[in-house]
């Protein structure tokens, strides 16, 4: 691995913060279904972490502490289930279309030459054969919001499955701050207007010390240390981004969000990303801005727009 982890990138292919468009939240844009997994020069690393967390296949290294994660395929009630058939199907479709991996017998195949057994609940089989992580989200006849009603969850970014499987998207977003309200509603209009065959993406993105990608919370650690947890970070030398995607499945008719984990080295930023990255932090408040970034890393990224 030549001192950089495997599941991690030297450069970073996907850069939120570098388009007005994807820099702040929701940052919604359409989708080419083809394009629906991403695929990277980390996956194969990423997948060998997935077989260890999901089917106990060897050891996570350093990439963070797996036993806080509690369960990490959970599927909710029947209902759950039958979406998580679906999605397993499609996201197996998908990945032979894409030449990421094919069915074998009894197992799927990555392109790596991974195994995983076909008759392993559907999430667990949809999380090992791709990098992405899956949550599926229904909104059932009476419901107001899309509710958690199945999920695989190997790559958290300081949370857990297990605190917000059957659970609707506002309390699921507990304690996000600025969350409720508008971009409540927003992001609710993200979940209902997704149509079959037009899938949507957009992206999250934040530093850290680490190139962690296993970062388990629970909601009473994350709420009291919100405020506190940038200032642990002022060492930023990694970028993690999730691409997300939804997909509406057709036969179910559930919303399935995808998260494609991209850790990435702050050192591998071009010109231009360090230019976006510094009119976008500039462009906050200074709680947004300790929230995403530390006040060494905006200096930085000022000194580089500058000198650029």
């Amino acid at each position: 691995m030549s001192g950089r982890p495997d599941w991690t990138l030297a450069h970073a292919p996907l850069a939120p913060f570098a388009h007005p468009r994807t820099a702040v939240p929701p940052g919604i844009a359409p989708l080419d279904e083809a394009a629906w997994l991403y695929d990277a020069d980390d996956r194969a690393g990423q997948l060998r972490l997935k077989a260890a967390i999901l089917l106990g296949e060897g050891t996570i290294g350093a990439a963070g502490d797996a036993s806080a994660l509690g369960p990490p395929a959970m599927i909710h009630d029947e209902g759950g289930r039958a979406a998580a058939e679906e999605l397993r199907d499609a996201v197996l479709a998908h990945a032979e279309a894409a030449g990421l991996g094919r069915r074998d017998g009894g197992h799927w195949r990555s392109r790596e030459g991974a195994a995983t057994p076909l008759d392993l609940d559907p999430m667990t089989v949809a999380g090992a054969a791709t990098a992405e992580d899956w949550l599926v989200m229904e909104k059932r006849s009476g419901d107001a919001e899309h509710v958690l009603t199945a999920g695989v969850l190997a790559f958290p970014a300081f949370w857990t499955l297990s605190e917000k499987i059957g659970r609707p998207l506002l309390r699921i977003h507990r304690p996000v701050p600025d969350y409720e309200g508008d971009l409540a509603r927003r992001v609710q209009r993200f979940f209902d207007g997704v149509r079959v065959g037009r899938p949507l993406w957009r992206a999250n993105w934040h530093f850290s010390a680490s190139p962690d990608i296993v970062t388990p919370m629970g909601e009473a650690r994350k709420g009291a240390l919100y405020e506190d947890r940038m200032p642990q970070a002022e060492r930023a030398e990694w970028l993690r981004v999730e691409r997300q995607t939804i997909l509406r499945l057709p036969r179910t008719g559930a919303a399935v969000f995808g998260v494609r984990t991209l850790v990435s080295q702050v050192e591998g930023l071009t010109d231009a990303q360090w230019r976006g990255l510094h009119a976008t932090l500039a462009a906050m408040t200074p709680a947004e801005r300790a929230r995403k970034a530390p006040e060494a890393l905006f200096r930085r990224a000022a000194a580089r727009a500058a000198a650029a």
